[in-house]
């Protein structure tokens, strides 16, 4: 995949950087309503703008490194994709920590929704949906025709593109390993 052209490295150009503003947009809109409301930052919704913004950050760092790759920098994405492999356990375990800090919180208001929790409850879902998308099957189809025509095809979800490609690189260290 050389070359800088195509309507994939056009498609990515604009798409790593607005991954990139979401990292700080999203949690600060929400953040901006909660304190609007009179409401206050608890530990749910920082935990779960953290954990939002972490995997805004995975998506940013994953969909810029591909673009280098075929812009024929390989180079820099060998260098991220292993390390986006790595906190994959990370990535979980902050949207797990999210859920279960959202859910107690939800537990001692008593059926009380404050806009804190509103506010967490969208921000966790949202890094919860961002984790699947990345690490599990794409989810995301509405930016890509070809890709929405697919699903609305009936030919339902795929592999995510980034764990299509750690999958690859997996399998491609045990060969090397084993070939040492």
């Amino acid at each position: 995949m050389s070359g800088s052209g195509g309507a994939v490295a056009k498609r990515l150009r604009w798409y790593w950087q607005m991954e990139a503003a979401n990292i700080v947009l999203l949690p600060a809109l929400a953040g901006g309503v909660v304190w609007q409301s009179g409401g206050a930052a608890t530990a749910a919704f920082l935990l779960a703008a953290a954990a939002c913004s972490w995997l805004l950050l995975i998506g940013a760092l994953y969909w810029r490194a591909l673009l280098r790759r075929m812009e024929g920098a390989a180079a820099v994405f060998d260098y991220w994709l292993p390390r986006l492999a790595a906190v994959e356990g990370i990535s979980a375990a902050s949207v797990l920590a999210a859920a279960i800090i959202f859910a107690l919180e939800l537990a001692a208001a008593r059926g009380e929704w404050s806009a804190s929790l509103i506010a967490a409850a969208a921000l966790t879902t949202l890094a919860a949906l961002e984790y699947v998308n990345y690490y599990r099957i794409q989810l995301q189809h509405f930016d890509n025709v070809a890709d929405f025509k697919r699903l609305i095809a009936g030919r339902g979800f795929r592999r995510a593109h980034m764990a299509r490609d750690i999958a690859a690189w997996r399998a491609s260290s045990r060969r090397k390993h084993r070939a040492e």
